[in-house]
């Protein structure tokens, strides 16, 4: 009983080191990660800025591009596509990548969502992505005939050397309203953690 135990441990810490070794190779081959640009717009549910629908119980969707879509109208509604989105898929192209993602939340919890840290390896194919959630100056902005509302998030990153994550893990830290800063240096101090994959694949 003891001897499985210990080789579980073991076990348990070879895969460890070894998702470490994976991303260290990876941040050698293809070099980190950088933040480009990237915007949030925080808005009714009933306009609706992205096709489709929530997944059930959840009110988190979300995607990366490594490729510009076919059409930009298969991913995006005519509301988006006449606002500040219309070409920002475009730059999913050669050594960048596109993050596409939708929070779902209750007027009383107005929040934006941005990119906060720096983007990581955490695997061959795999990246980390902290986000950084913060409440409107004006919370009462969005009070009139919207109970429900829908942050939309899209941000450009750039990778030294091509080869772009094809599923990322988004973890998401409260913004400090006093000092301005971003927590999230302890992994408790994460508010919530969400999995995104490509596009393609949904």
């Amino acid at each position: 009983m003891h001897r499985r135990a210990l080789l579980s441990s073991v076990a348990s810490l070879s895969l460890v080191a070894t998702a470490g070794c994976l991303a260290t190779t990876r941040r050698t081959v293809s070099g980190r990660i950088t933040g480009d640009h990237g915007s949030a717009s925080l808005h009714p549910a009933d306009e609706q800025y992205v096709h489709g629908s929530f997944p059930e119980d959840a009110d988190f969707r979300g995607w990366l591009f490594s490729d510009p879509p076919d059409d930009q109208t298969d991913v995006f509604t005519d509301r988006a596509m006449q606002g500040q989105y219309s070409n920002d898929l475009l730059e999913a192209d050669g050594d960048s990548f596109v993050l596409l993602f939708e929070v779902r939340m209750a007027r009383e919890d107005a929040a934006f969502y941005n990119i906060a840290l720096s983007p990581s390896w955490t695997g061959w194919r795999d990246a980390d992505i902290p986000i950084r959630r913060s409440p409107p100056a004006d919370p009462e902005v969005f009070e009139a005939d919207a109970d429900t509302l829908v942050c939309t998030h899209l941000s450009t990153f750039d990778v030294a050397r091509g080869a772009t994550p094809t599923n990322a893990t988004l973890r998401v830290f409260e913004r400090d309203d006093e000092s301005g800063t971003t927590h999230g240096t302890e992994p408790k101090q994460t508010v919530a953690t969400y999995r995104v994959g490509r596009w393609s694949d949904r």
